[in-house]
């Protein structure tokens, strides 16, 4: 039995997924959050039947983002 914790990761030099960050807004509105940082990326939805798809939906920015960054030249 594995005891490391589940990772979305590819290969070891990919950074691992961050977790949602959700809170509720004084309105009622609910705001996610995948990642830290001017990296990060947010959406705001008004139900919380909403709040799923709108992670799965950030998340899959995240990673274009990690990997737009990967192929990017290092200098």
């Amino acid at each position: 039995m594995n005891s490391e914790p589940s990772l979305t990761m590819s290969n070891d030099s990919e950074t691992p997924m961050p977790a949602a960050k959700i809170r509720t807004l004084e309105d009622g509105c609910v705001r996610i959050q995948v990642g830290d940082g001017p990296g990060a990326f947010v959406g705001t939805v008004s139900s919380m039947h909403l709040v799923e798809p709108k992670i799965n939906q950030l998340q899959q920015y995240w990673v274009k983002a990690q990997a737009a960054h990967a192929n990017q030249p290092h200098h």
